[in-house]
């Protein structure tokens, strides 16, 4: 087993190469199986500690090889794949020399602190990883479910407030790992933050802030867009109901009238039905005429065609 996952690691830095070097033949899901290949070993590594040791070494060989701050896919991938293989397969502390060596070129030690300060930020920064949205999105979900896991328990009571106290790359990161530990479907559960803050317009102004943040909320469904034919839909079908509510009592059709707006909205109102007439039955009329003119005709030259055989 040692052999092969030597064999995924020396391919995923192979493709960290080529993304530094020739991003146009990088190629993002063969990048990701890799990368799933690699994590799928860590747990049998738990019981198998000679073999750990071994590929904990292979891992600081590979890291050694370039600077991690020499791509921003490098610094993502090396930090949080060498974090994951400390916390899920180094048992006795014999395996993470390659993890000791990149904490200590962190500015913050703590994982979780270091993953949402540093790490987080350099992921949502705009034209970062090449626009390559599938790759952002991936490490976003790799970081957030690091932390449920193996970090501090997410708060499901988090108020509004206290959301909106935080900084705009640690909202989305929230976004995330609630996403991860309750489900997709949160905006459409009254009770749940996300409502909240889609019904009193928060993700709008978070994606106006940010077109990555954008995409994330888009692609979430928590970003409601409405065309500008569903926003007039939606005003005339308000005013109709205003409209049709006047009448359905005459004291408060009276009273109504007795008020200025609407007032001068049923007068308005009038005025436009008018006018609509007004055009609407000469050029009806005109049809009709020329219907009956047209059948007049069709008939008088069947009558002709009769007589002159």
């Amino acid at each position: 087993m040692a052999e092969s996952i030597k064999s995924y690691i020396e391919d995923l830095f192979n493709y960290l190469d080529v993304y530094e070097t020739n991003y146009s033949a990088f190629e993002t899901e063969a990048f990701l199986q890799t990368y799933h290949g690699i994590y799928a070993v860590f747990q049998a590594l738990r019981k198998q500690r000679d073999k750990a040791v071994e590929v904990d070494l292979y891992f600081l060989d590979k890291i050694k090889q370039a600077p991690i701050s020499s791509s921003d896919l490098r610094q993502l991938t090396v930090q949080v794949l060498i974090t994951y293989f400390e916390s899920e397969a180094d048992t006795d502390g014999q395996s993470n020399r390659a993890y000791l060596y990149c904490r200590d070129l962190r500015p913050v030690k703590r994982d979780a602190a270091f993953f949402e300060q540093h790490l987080v930020p350099v992921l949502i920064r705009e034209g970062r990883l090449n626009n390559n949205l599938k790759l952002n999105a991936f490490l976003l979900n790799e970081i957030a479910r690091y932390i449920n896991k193996f970090a501090s328990a997410l708060d499901t009571n988090l108020s509004p407030e206290q959301f909106g106290a935080m900084a705009d790359h640690s909202k989305i990161l929230e976004l995330a790992q609630r996403r991860i530990s309750l489900g997709t479907e949160l905006v459409k559960d009254r009770n749940t933050l996300e409502f909240h803050l889609q019904r009193v317009g928060d993700f709008e102004k978070l994606s106006a802030k940010n077109k990555l943040f954008a995409h994330y909320l888009e692609d979430w469904r928590y970003l409601v867009k409405t065309s500008f034919w569903s926003k007039l839909q939606a005003a005339l079908g308000t005013l109709w109901g205003k409209f049709t509510g006047t009448f359905k009592s005459f004291r408060y059709f009276r009273l109504s009238l007795s008020q200025r707006k609407p007032a001068y909205l049923l007068q308005s109102l009038l005025i436009i039905i008018f006018i609509f007439l007004a055009i609407y039955v000469p050029l009806k009329w005109v049809s009709y005429s020329r219907e009956r003119l047209q059948n007049f005709e069709n008939r008088a030259k069947q009558t002709q065609n009769a007589i002159n055989r």
